[in-house]
């Protein structure tokens, strides 16, 4: 049995900030083991990084800091899970459990 989110890399609330204003590509994902939603969505996006060799960074709402409720405000983040995607500056927020392995990566490159 795998560990939720293992397959993603931990970034601080402020890493994650920088990355997205300055990456040319970065994905986020922010969720927590105790959402019934982001464990249905975790899976999905697991499988579509690993197929696809792309690299998920991972924040664990779980532990809500005013950083991290500042940083959700900013990019309309209102639930988990949420992923959101960067590239040169412009940051795309989808908030949806129940997209497909082919949505996820639709949003992802597109």
């Amino acid at each position: 049995m795998t560990t939720f989110a293992e397959h993603f890399t931990n970034i601080s609330v402020a890493a994650a900030k920088e990355q997205l204003q300055t990456a040319d590509e970065f994905i986020l994902f922010i969720g927590r083991p105790t959402c019934p939603f982001c464990r249905r969505f975790e899976p999905k996006l697991s499988h579509v990084a690993k197929e696809n060799q792309l690299v998920v960074y991972y924040i664990n709402s779980d532990y809500t800091t005013p950083e991290l409720e500042e940083f959700r405000n900013t990019y309309k983040v209102a639930t988990v899970p949420g992923l959101l995607v960067a590239n040169a500056g412009h940051v795309r927020v989808v908030c949806d459990s129940s997209l497909s392995e082919e949505a996820i990566l639709d949003f992802i490159k597109n």
